[in-house]
């Protein structure tokens, strides 16, 4: 007789752990961009000051345009001309920037294309910790505000209550049920069908 191929474990394996890592990656780099920005807050504010610690101020940044092509006194002066890229940071483009860059958002991004190609199915925390719109890494305090908020009158039915949380990023809002018990699967309805229609 033949042998009985069962698969044993997960299929697509690779794509799981790529996925893992993007995720991981992704919320590292926030989260390290958070803590990096701190550090340069707290270094300009103490260097405000006229202060023993750092007699020699690092040299200041000349204001750059973000209309076109900037060129500083000293590469006129030299003849070479470099085109500087506008900044990132700036609510031009209806994005804001976190203080971590665009490599998070890239990261995040490339974790959900990988995900739909393949057809895997998320896990709901990976899915409640992205901005569906921007695919930011959503981190309390830092890129969204998260509140709670009831609409049914008066407030008084405690299962229409639903967790808001906004992006910082990119402004949208996704609304998360608290109260409410999850709904099962099709799969999972279809059954419980059958077997209902079965007894009767």
């Amino acid at each position: 007789m033949a042998k009985d191929k069962t698969k044993s474990g997960v299929s697509n394996r690779h794509l799981h752990a790529r996925i893992s890592y993007l995720q991981q990656a992704a919320t590292y780099l926030t989260v390290q961009g958070r803590t990096t920005s701190q550090a340069q807050l707290a270094y300009q504010t103490a260097s405000d000051g006229p202060t023993n610690e750092h007699p020699n101020p690092p040299p200041t940044k000349q204001p750059v345009s973000t209309d076109g092509p900037v060129e500083s006194s000293d590469e006129m002066a030299h003849g070479r001309s470099v085109i500087r890229a506008p900044d990132p940071t700036k609510r031009e483009t209806g994005l804001y920037l976190p203080p971590s860059g665009g490599l998070p958002l890239h990261l995040a991004s490339h974790l959900k294309q990988i995900a739909r190609k393949a057809q895997i199915r998320l896990h709901t925390s990976v899915k409640h910790a992205l901005c569906p719109t921007c695919s930011t890494v959503l981190v309390e305090g830092e890129t969204c505000t998260k509140r709670m908020e009831n609409l049914s009158r008066g407030g008084r039915k405690p299962h229409a209550d639903v967790l808001v949380v906004e992006c910082t990023v990119c402004g949208a809002g996704k609304t998360v049920p608290v109260g409410a018990a999850r709904q099962k699967r099709k799969g999972e309805r279809a059954q419980k069908q059958r077997a209902g229609a079965r007894d009767q």
